[in-house]
């Protein structure tokens, strides 16, 4: 019984391990800069800074902007612990029970843009999560 209990901990530990740990190569790690997209020129309206989640390491400060009625996020000094499928999320909650999806995270470092092409309600949604969507695990958090 105690090798059954033993087999399932050590089980259990590498599936978790196997979870959102493993590395992407899909995932660049050089950054990228939105070029179309100018916070200088944009009305700052909320900001954030990133913790990291489920284990993950993330850094950095989350922008939210009103660029001419265009809302963005703009993440600032990023990096996040690499992953794979590892998407952006605006969520009411850390658990992403209720989310709307900006897509893939284009990158695990440096400055990025996402347009925001329909905006929730931020008194609500007011938490961006990067998220890995393969193994539902948080990588990271920021609260606006």
């Amino acid at each position: 019984m105690r090798y059954i209990f033993i087999l399932t901990i050590a089980l259990a530990l590498v599936i978790g391990n196997i979870g959102c740990s493993k590395s992407n190569d899909t995932n660049p790690t050089t950054p990228i800069v939105n070029t179309s997209f100018d916070p200088t020129k944009a009305t700052l309206l909320k900001q954030g800074t990133f913790s990291g989640g489920g284990g993950h390491v993330a850094n950095g400060t989350v922008k939210l902007y009103d660029d001419a009625g265009k809302k963005y996020l703009y993440f600032e000094n990023f990096s996040v612990t690499n992953g794979p499928d590892l998407k952006v999320y605006i969520a009411t909650n850390l658990a992403a029970s209720q989310f709307l999806s900006l897509g893939n995270l284009k990158n695990i470092t440096g400055n990025q843009a996402y347009l925001i092409t329909t905006p929730p309600d931020f008194t609500q949604y007011n938490k961006i999560l990067i998220w890995c969507q393969q193994f539902t695990v948080l990588f990271g958090s920021a609260t606006l």
